[in-house]
């Protein structure tokens, strides 16, 4: 196999994704941003007794927290991030 373009260094999953503060009252500054593994954190919140978990980033630009949508995080790297 031949590469044809170089593409740039990996370690691990990562997204592109657009800080949008979707899950988080929006207001995300629109900035669009390599997510990797390790800029992950669980978040949750409660309504009317049933509780959400949620993967979730802060933008190094505006400090806004963005959720994933469901099935946008692999289920392995679901399972390996850390509490806030």
């Amino acid at each position: 196999m031949r590469v044809i373009k170089k593409g740039r260094k990996q370690k691990g999953w990562s997204i592109e994704k657009n800080c949008t503060g979707y899950g988080n009252g929006n207001g995300g500054c629109g900035a669009i941003l390599l997510v990797e593994e390790g800029d992950l954190y669980e978040t949750s919140s409660s309504h009317q007794g049933e509780t959400d978990y949620c993967r979730t980033f802060k933008c190094p630009e505006c400090g806004v927290e963005t959720d994933f949508k469901d099935g946008e995080v692999p289920g392995a790297i679901w399972d390996k991030t850390k509490k806030k």
